[in-house]
């Protein structure tokens, strides 16, 4: 059973990436349909998520590579990277401090627990590095995992509409709001939007997912104070 979770992996992916390179249709996106799938097949055959998950971590594992693989586009538009190093800086620490201000806000609001609270907290950067970031400051890889993954679909989904409705025209801005709100999925629609904005978008991608790592267990624990003091805590 575990080699046949495996199989229908691989398998949907390879079927579900070229229909939606031809159809470019959202619903049609690897990302949905994969998992969506998967999901009925477990449920169909009662196979416990352990032993999927036993058979396919490797799987979770490739995100570590694939996240370092954003660097190849980025070194190619190093150019891009300096002039607006000022922006994209600003632009990710503001992000940063919101996410965890609106997340916690959002734990609290719902009375959530810590795990769960700091799970949320590192959902806005990419998958390995938010996992990362929950092992420290005492969320959970699970949770995050899926918070991360929501959050992705979510930007990607809307992103185009939400851009709009921005009236944001600068290809360093729609890049940058690719990368920093909807990170992995962000920067795939980024550059299929236009190449820049996709260097754009993974350069975000890349320093809010080290400022988190690095920032984020000191910021997590600061916003979580500052949150526990307002009035009905």
């Amino acid at each position: 059973m575990p080699v046949l979770c495996l199989a229908w992996t691989l398998l949907l992916y390879a079927v579900a990436k070229p229909l939606y390179l031809r159809y470019r249709k959202p619903w049609l996106s690897p990302a949905i349909v994969v998992p969506a799938l998967t999901i009925l097949l477990m449920l169909l055959a009662h196979i416990p998520y352990a032993s999927y998950f036993e058979e396919t971590h490797w799987l979770t594992w490739l995100m570590g590579p694939a996240t370092v693989a954003f660097a190849v586009p980025i070194y190619e538009y190093r150019g891009v990277a300096r002039r607006h190093a000022l922006s994209l800086g600003l632009g990710v620490a503001a992000g940063m401090v919101m996410a965890m201000v609106s997340s916690c806000l959002l734990a609290r609001l719902f009375g959530f627990g810590p795990e769960v609270t700091h799970s949320l907290m590192a959902r806005s950067i990419s998958t390995p590095f938010a996992v990362a970031l929950a092992e420290r400051t005492g969320g959970s890889a699970e949770l995050v995992s899926l918070f991360t993954i929501i959050t992705g679909l979510v930007g990607m989904l809307a992103g185009d509409s939400l851009l709009a409705v921005l009236r944001l025209r600068s290809t360093l801005a729609q890049g940058a709001s690719y990368g920093a709100g909807a990170h992995g999925f962000g920067a795939a629609r980024a550059r299929e939007r236009d190449s820049e904005e996709g260097v754009v978008a993974s350069l975000t991608l890349v320093i809010a997912g080290i400022g988190m790592v690095v920032a984020g267990p000191a910021l997590s624990s600061l916003v979580s104070g500052l949150v526990s003091r307002l009035p009905g805590a």
